[in-house]
């Protein structure tokens, strides 16, 4: 795992962030171009050295229009590792250019009895990403102080909390549609950390974009003891919030929101597993403490063929296990996956027996 400190305008921030972990971020490059190739000598459809240049064209232009600040980002981050601004741009649209793209992550949040709000995540990736996470102090001028958790060479924010008390952490979905325009999902992210104070912000500035392809959910709490699940989706977005005093809300890489079931892509090879851990919350939830320790106990769970930390099922790890307390302006996050829960003690050994009197211990006598 990796420690970013970062201040100060968005192209300064990014060139801090790009000398810390340069090496790593030209080896994520390496690594999805990998997987854009077809195993004969060339690159899947669409794929290509110029079908990507002309969507990196396309976005940098877009998105620099619409979020300025988010395309100096990357400029520094570029500088900073010494790469080509392309090809770290390619690199924060990696799940918008290949249709293939691994949702992975759990969430599950609650208030408790006094009405304190506690958010966890864990963040699963594939084999080949672990390590490549950050916690990334962020304090960029102009907008809202945060800690976050953070993918290296990306504005990414799979998790954060910042200075006014609003938290949040993600997983991904999958979808069938395409559409035209849009801001690309993840991109969202930072601006949940940077601008957004409560559930009801964030869940009005996601409402104002929609995104080309696929989506994502994010967990969300604020200092109000408001929380809630955000479905923000290609075929649309809907809120989720528990129902009743200590009740809980959660999701693995599928869509639960009415609006939204069934607009999964059914092709995914991760849905058996997203559903499988569903089921496996809907059987924990009601025994999960509401407190810091249930949540931390919940995400420590191992299990076969299926666990809430995960270890190579459906080519999944978990990277970290992450939890937040929005009024506490927390976050505490776990450097490799959660350890299992120390075994219990073995019993006490029995009494010693007694024939006619006489003891039967480890040391005899009568």
């Amino acid at each position: 795992m990796f420690y970013l400190r970062t201040e100060g305008d968005a192209r300064t921030r990014g060139i801090a962030h790009g000398r810390a972990a340069s090496k790593r971020i030209a080896g994520l490059i390496d690594r999805y171009r990998e997987d854009f190739a077809d195993g004969e000598g060339g690159w899947r459809p669409g794929l290509g050295p110029d079908a990507r240049k002309r969507k990196v064209d396309m976005w940098t232009d877009r998105m620099g229009r619409l979020f300025p600040d988010m395309v100096r980002e990357i400029e520094g981050i570029a500088a900073g590792a010494g790469l080509p601004f392309e090809d770290v741009f390619e690199l924060n649209l990696v799940f918008d250019l290949d249709e293939s793209t691994t949702p992975a992550c759990t969430v599950f949040g609650f208030a408790d009895r006094t009405g304190e709000v506690w958010l966890g995540k864990s963040d699963d990736l594939g084999k080949r990403e672990l390590g490549a996470n950050a916690v990334h102090h962020a304090a960029p001028a102009g907008r809202l102080r945060s800690v976050q958790m953070h993918f290296v060479g990306t504005i990414w924010t799979s998790a954060a909390v910042n200075e006014t008390g609003f938290g949040f952490g993600m997983t991904g979905l999958t979808g069938c549609e395409r559409r035209q325009g849009g801001v690309p999902v993840l991109f969202l992210l930072p601006l949940l950390a940077q601008q957004c104070r409560t559930v009801e912000d964030a869940a009005a500035l996601c409402a104002r974009f929609e995104v080309p392809m696929h989506g994502m959910s994010v967990l969300m709490g604020d200092a109000t003891g408001d929380v809630a699940i955000l479905e923000k989706h290609v075929a649309g977005q809907t809120v989720r919030r528990p129902s009743g005093s200590e009740a809980a809300v959660w999701e693995t890489n599928h869509c639960l929101g009415k609006e939204l079931v069934g607009k999964d892509d059914p092709a995914s090879p991760y849905l058996d597993n997203s559903h499988a851990r569903i089921s496996l919350l809907q059987e924990m939830e009601k025994g999960v403490e509401r407190n810091f320790e249930g949540m931390a106990a919940m995400y420590r769970y191992h299990s076969d063929p299926v666990g809430i930390c995960q270890h190579g099922q459906a080519g999944l790890y978990t990277d970290s296990g992450i939890i937040i307390c929005p009024s506490k302006r927390t976050m505490w996050a776990t450097e490799g996956p959660p350890p299992p829960p120390p075994p219990p003690p073995p019993p006490p050994p029995p009494p010693p027996a007694s024939i006619a009197g006489v003891s039967i211990g480890s040391g005899g006598g009568t």
